[in-house]
């Protein structure tokens, strides 16, 4: 597994917003997200990427499935420097709030109860022993790419959302539907 590298064109510029996730390079380029790309091997590549259409995630579950490119371009978040990340070499890409996790919290790894957004619940199992609750958009794509991206249960989580990547799961169970018509 490689992961390619390149210069990028002027990261000094870069722009970030308060109290937000996404950054903008120029006002040509997509809005940016913070992403924690977890390889498969347990190596952690910190950055952002534009490889989502929106920086409102929870947007994503209720619209068209993204499909992700096979390389995943990631500006490293300490380097001036972008780099691909293949799909083939990750365990799953989160979408962060902040590059700093908290060592004393203890995330909330599934719900209570019914989630109460729409979509598939399910549980997730991942090579490594990890394993997950979330919400996954109701429609074929998650069976058909990749990967799939996953709406954690924990509202306080760090991880906004995560695009699992389905070789890098040993079990994967739907516990439950919800739909509004």
């Amino acid at each position: 597994m490689a992961l390619t590298g390149s210069k990028t064109s002027g990261p000094a510029g870069t722009e970030k917003s308060s109290g937000s996730n996404s950054v903008s390079i120029d006002a040509a380029t997509k809005p940016m997200v913070k992403v924690v790309a977890h390889l498969a091997d347990g190596r952690l590549v910190k950055g952002h990427t534009d490889v989502v259409p929106a920086t409102d995630l929870e947007y994503l579950l209720k619209q068209e499935p993204v499909s992700m490119p096979a390389e995943v371009k990631v500006l490293l978040s300490e380097q001036d420097r972008t780099i691909a990340v293949p799909l083939t070499s990750l365990k799953a890409l989160y979408f962060v709030k902040s590059f700093i996790g908290s060592e004393s919290y203890k995330e909330i790894k599934f719900f209570e109860g019914h989630p109460t957004i729409d979509g598939l619940w399910v549980r997730l199992k991942f090579h490594d022993g990890e394993w997950t609750e979330g919400v996954v958009r109701n429609s074929y794509h998650f069976l058909v790419e990749p990967g799939f991206l996953v709406k954690p249960p924990d509202p306080q989580s760090n991880n906004e959302m995560v695009y699992a990547i389905k070789t890098a799961l040993v079990d994967f169970q739907v516990l439950g539907v919800r739909h509004t018509y």
